[in-house]
This record gives C-alpha cells, sequence and structure tokens, in this order.
C-alpha cells in the first residue's frame, strides 16, 4: 500500500527518507492574499467534538486546551493578513494554476494542459516528489486481458465499511467508475516512454482479503526478481512532466504557495505564490488545484485534528507536507472532514530505553515490523492476532501500557517470513506478479545494522532475551510456551490466526524489536465534490478552487483501507485527472 503508498524499501535513517521525497524540507511561513474575514472553519469547536474521540479522544482529553476551559483557537484557522500590493512584484496570469509537486499535482496539470488550458505547476521545493508506488484502479485494460474482475459494488461498499461510512459513497464511486480509464491513460504514456506496468494478482490469504488492484510502472524489461531497481513514481512523473511541457504547460519550482485570491465570497481567481518582498500573483482564469500533500508534518494540525499520531515512533512523510493548501482553502471559508485519521504502518521501530513517541518522531523503520511474529505488550502479555491490516494492528498497540509493543523472532525467522506469504507491501519474498523485492537477503544485512546500532534485541536464550526487554520473566515465559503449543498444534485457540501465520519461538538466536507507528499521511482533508470542487461550510462549492490527494477528504475515515494496493495513489491520481479536466473544461 500507498501513501500516497510508500516504498517498503526505505532506509532506517528517517533523515534519508526524508531526502528521498525530493523535496523542499524548510518550511515557509504561509500567507494568504484575501479571505472571508469571520468565516469559521472552527478547528477548536471541531476539536472538542464527540467525533474526534474516534481519532484519539478530544482535545481536552490530550491536553489541547486550557484547564480553565477557555476556547483556543488554532493558528491554522486564523487567516493571515493579506499580503500588500507593495509587496508583489510580478503577475502571471493562466487558465488553470496546480499548487504542488506530486503526483496529484502532476496528473492534473499535464491533464489541464491536454485540454487546452494554458496551466502553470507550482511547486515550493527544488524537483518534484516521486515517492509513491502502487496506484489502485478498477477495470483497466491490464485487468481484463489477464481476465482480473472487481466487483465494483463490493469494492466500493468494502471501502465505505473501512471508513465507517463517514465518507462521500459517491468520491468512492468516481474513483471505482473512473480509475480504470486514467490508468488506461497513464500506461499509454510511459508505454510510450519505454516503461510498462504490471499488475499484482498474488493477493493475501486470511481474515482481510486483499483486492487485484495494485497496478506498478516497472522498467521493460522488468527487473530480475531479487532486485530493487526503480518502479512507480519515479518513473512515470518526468514522463508525465516531458508530456505537460510538450503541452505547453510551465513547471515553476522553488515558489511556495501562500495565500489565495477570493474577493467577496466570490470565485478563487488566482494565488499568490513566493517569498516576502517577491511575491508573484497567479491569475487563474478557471481555477486553482490544492496538491500540496497534506498536513501530516504539521504537529499543531495533528495534535488538533487526529491526536492519536502522538502514539508513532517515526515518520516517512515527506517533510514539506505541513497543510499549506489545506490552511489557505480554510482562510477562505473552506470545510473539512467531520473525523480525521492517518494512514500508518506498524513498523515504528524505537530504542528500547529512550525511544521516543510522537514528533519529531525519530524511530526507524523495520520493514519487517508487519510480518505476523509473536508480538507481547510491555508486561510480556500477547494481546492480539498478530495478522492484521498495518494500522489496525497499531490501534490493537495504542490501547496496550506505554501504547507500544514487542516483536519477537527467532533464527528460523526466513523460513517463516517464506511461509507467511504477506504481500502488498509488507512482502518480503519476491513473487513474478509482484514489484521487485531485495528480498530475504537484504532483511538479514538490515538485521545486522539494526542489531549493531541497538534497535534489535539478538539473545542466545529466552533469558538473555528477557533481561534485555525488561519483560516480566515468569509472565514472557507462559506466553512463550503457550504460543509454542498453538503453533505445534496448528490452532491459534487465543487470538484465531490462521496455522500457517503462526511460528514458533525455539531456535536461537532470539530476536526482539520495539515498535510503534509510522506516519505516512493523513487521509482526510477538505470536503469535495465529484467535481473535485472545495466545498464551504454549507456544502456548496467555492467556484474556482479545487483539491486532489491528501489535501482533500470525503473518502477516507478512520482507517486507511489497506487491502486495496495502493488505493492512496489511486484516488490521487484518479482524481488529479478527474480535476484538471474539470477546471479547464470551465
Amino acid at each position: 500500500m500507498n501513501k500516497d503508498d510508500k516504498d517498503i524499501n526505505m532506509d532506517v535513517n528517517i533523515e534519508q527518507n526524508e531526502s528521498l521525497a525530493e523535496i523542499d524540507s524548510e518550511t515557509k511561513g504561509i500567507t494568504r492574499r484575501t479571505f472571508i474575514r469571520g468565516t469559521a472553519f472552527g478547528a477548536a469547536a471541531l476539536a472538542s467534538s464527540s467525533l474526534l474521540i474516534g481519532c484519539g479522544g478530544n482535545s481536552s482529553e490530550q491536553g489541547d486546551t486550557p484547564q480553565d476551559g477557555a476556547s483556543q483557537q488554532a493558528s491554522f484557522d486564523v487567516p493571515p493578513a493579506p499580503i500588500p500590493d507593495s509587496e508583489i512584484t510580478n503577475t502571471v496570469t493562466a487558465d488553470v494554476v496546480v499548487i504542488g509537486g506530486g503526483s496529484g499535482g502532476m496528473f492534473a496539470a499535464v491533464s489541464a494542459a491536454e485540454a487546452g488550458a494554458k496551466t502553470i505547476l507550482l511547486e515550493k521545493g527544488e524537483k518534484l516528489y516521486t515517492g509513491p508506488m502502487w496506484m489502485a484502479g478498477i477495470n483497466s485494460r491490464l485487468q481484463k486481458e489477464q481476465g482480473v474482475t472487481i466487483d465494483i459494488n463490493e469494492a466500493v461498499e468494502e471501502i465505505c465499511r473501512y471508513g465507517g461510512h463517514i465518507v462521500d459513497q459517491r468520491m468512492v464511486n468516481l474513483w471505482a467508475n473512473k480509475s480504470g480509464e486514467v490508468l488506461d491513460w497513464m500506461m499509454d504514456i510511459v508505454d510510450a516512454a519505454g516503461y510498462q506496468t504490471i499488475l499484482e494478482t498474488d493477493l493475501k490469504e486470511g481474515y482481510y482479503k486483499s483486492y487485484a488492484v495494485g497496478h506498478v510502472v516497472v522498467p521493460n524489461p522488468k527487473p530480475e526478481i531479487g532486485h530493487l531497481g526503480e518502479y512507480g513514481a519515479s518513473l512515470y512523473m518526468p514522463v508525465l512532466a516531458d508530456k505537460g511541457k510538450a503541452l505547453g504547460m510551465e513547471i515553476i519550482y522553488d515558489t511556495p504557495a501562500v495565500q489565495l485570491i477570493r474577493e467577496d465570497g466570490g470565485k478563487v481567481t488566482g494565488i499568490i505564490a513566493g517569498s516576502p518582498g517577491n511575491y508573484t500573483r497567479f491569475n487563474a482564469n478557471k481555477g486553482v488545484i490544492l496538491a500540496t500533500g497534506g498536513y501530516i508534518r504539521n504537529e499543531e494540525m495533528l495534535n488538533a485534528l487526529c491526536p492519536t499520531a502522538k502514539y508513532c515512533g517515526s515518520s516517512i512523510a515527506p517533510a514539506g507536507n505541513v497543510g499549506d493548501g489545506i490552511k489557505m482553502a480554510l482562510w477562505v471559508g473552506a470545510a473539512m472532514d467531520p473525523l480525521h485519521g492517518v494512514m500508518v504502518f506498524d513498523r515504528g521501530v524505537i530504542n528500547k530505553d529512550s525511544g521516543t513517541l510522537g514528533a519529531p518522531w525519530t524511530g526507524g523503520y523495520l520493514r519487517t515490523g508487519s510480518q505476523p511474529f509473536l508480538r507481547v505488550n510491555v508486561n510480556g502479555e500477547r494481546f492480539v492476532n498478530e495478522d492484521l491490516p498495518y494500522d489496525y494492528a497499531w490501534d490493537a498497540a495504542i490501547m496496550e501500557p506505554e501504547n507500544v509493543w514487542w516483536q519477537v523472532w527467532d533464527a528460523n525467522w526466513k523460513e517463516d517470513i517464506t511461509r507467511f506469504h504477506t504481500t502488498i507491501c509488507s512482502r518480503v519474498v519476491p513473487h513474478p506478479e509482484a514489484p521487485p523485492r531485495d528480498g530475504l537477503d537484504y532483511v538479514e544485512k538490515e538485521y545486522e545494522n539494526f542489531i549493531k546500532n541497538g534497535l534489535i534485541i539478538q539473545a542466545d536464550t529466552i533469558d538473555e532475551l528477557i533481561q534485555q526487554m525488561g519483560v516480566s520473566a515468569d509472565t514472557f515465559k507462559a506466553t512463550v510456551s503457550r504460543y509454542n503449543e498453538l503453533a505445534k498444534m496448528g490452532k491459534d485457540d487465543d487470538f484465531g490466526k490462521l496455522a500457517f501465520r503462526l511460528s514458533t519461538l525455539e531456535k536461537a538466536p532470539f530476536f526482539a524489536a520495539k515498535l510503534s507507528g509510522t506516519l505516512l499521511c493523513n487521509i482526510n482533508g477538505l470536503r469535495i465534490d465529484t467535481k473535485l470542487q472545495v466545498l464551504d461550510t454549507n456544502h456548496k462549492p467555492i467556484s474556482g478552487l479545487y483539491a486532489v490527494g491528501n489535501d482533500s477528504g470525503s473518502f477516507f475515515a478512520y482507517n486507511y483501507p489497506q487491502m486495496f494496493g495502493g488505493l492512496a495513489l489511486g484516488r490521487t491520481a484518479t482524481f488529479g485527472r478527474l480535476a484538471g479536466i474539470n477546471a479547464a473544461s470551465v
């Protein structure tokens, strides 16, 4: 899955993860040209809403509001002063202005240019963002060629069920009905550039079944199995950029957008971007499309909107995704989803003694954290069926003491992982129909590095492992004895895990890692309609303003449906293309 869907093969070092994003990590000041004064998104009110309990409790429980009960408005809910004309040194006019050089922005900009609109793509960093990999869709030509059929009604209902139906089913329908067409459009472009797209049809077995929806752009010929290579956005983004430029699309880098232009509650007519003393006014005759990546790196917004993020120990989210687009839209009267959540991997490894949760999320990334090895809490007790979607496993763990867990395995881990046969982006063992992976030998090298830096404990005996973990000896030994018994019996009478995903802890050396969540992205944002127009607090479209990707909402709630591999990117790409077409057609 994506993060939009991130490659699992990211380095332990979070600073290196951020460099992979190829974006400007410097947080820039955010302001806006014009706005509706007095329009309240109501972040402070939202933070105290009972709905927020579904994401970790209301703000008073999290200590985000004063003890005396006085209201405290979040800074992102307060419109800044308009930028004076004296600071605007240049004016540029286009039909469509797209904010953000990731997948959503690129799909939108190229599609707008293809539809005949003079299009400008603004990116605040030095380069395009090329992180996502899998792209989910239904009824693509690749699926049809391979005889893969997906029941659209079932898929839509399953996605809505994951979100408790605190979603707009019309938006899920839109993705389900249009994603195949968008994938076919993209595949035509990348095929002409010498690449190919493959479909993963090797699906997860178990209680949480997966769907054959994940498409991945790879080199042609495909890399040898076992070799990572480049694939996904790192391949298709340059190709799309070249196509857009050939259509007259202009990409402007190092230009952060700071204020939308909306006069007296009317149409959004442009945006101001740049830096103090050197701002440019970009007039947009047809529309502005927000695609800035969401707010996953904005600590204040996370605390106010989704405080469970504080239970994550690491992050592989781009450092520049600090809510630029969302804040600008709020300042001109936009509405957000009523409930917020984050997309999380259960792979955030932390130091057993000094590791901390929450910002600045300094933990590492353990790719095998999602393998269904034995999990125990800090008391040494097993507490969950370990064979869960990634964020479900994390959800279960934050109910436990210290909000973390220990993952424990033994010297048979290669044999165990091969038998586990996990898929989507928890896959370790390569498969001919899956994106390439470096495999078990690469994992072994990672383990060696983690052991060396103290993030994985290695011990020759269970007693030594217990001593290093600091758990109750009696409790942990009883847990291991029971788990071994269940594995040999081939039936998990305690938590119901499937037999082939059970494993014993008998062969030295033994290993343990203290784990937490790894943040990927927010899954909620600005309310939108089926034209991808941003809605105001009365659920009316704001003329001239569109949002896609993690700036947009109305699609997810509670959890990310991780059995639809690549759904985040699939939604982003599909809605990006549709937004570009819609904006250009005004």
